[in-house]
């Protein structure tokens, strides 16, 4: 019984530690910055920027995996 609790016990101190470090992440990035690529400039936080790309990164080697899938 007292395994059940202990594992307990740490699953949720997993979960509050994973939560702040969550949050000290948002809190650091949430300076307001400015982008310029060629013609487009932009304020946005930091935290958006990153969030943008990292969806444009996960896209782009989505496609690539179909691409090279669908050449075997």
């Amino acid at each position: 019984m007292s395994g059940t609790v202990k594992s307990r016990t740490g699953r949720l101190a997993t979960i509050a530690v994973v939560a702040v470090l969550v949050l000290l992440v948002i809190w650091q990035n949430s300076e307001v910055t400015t982008l310029s690529i060629l013609v487009f400039s932009a304020n946005l936080p930091l935290m958006v920027w990153l969030g943008c790309f990292l969806v444009i990164g996960f896209l782009l080697g989505v496609a690539l995996m179909w691409s090279y899938r669908r050449r075997q």
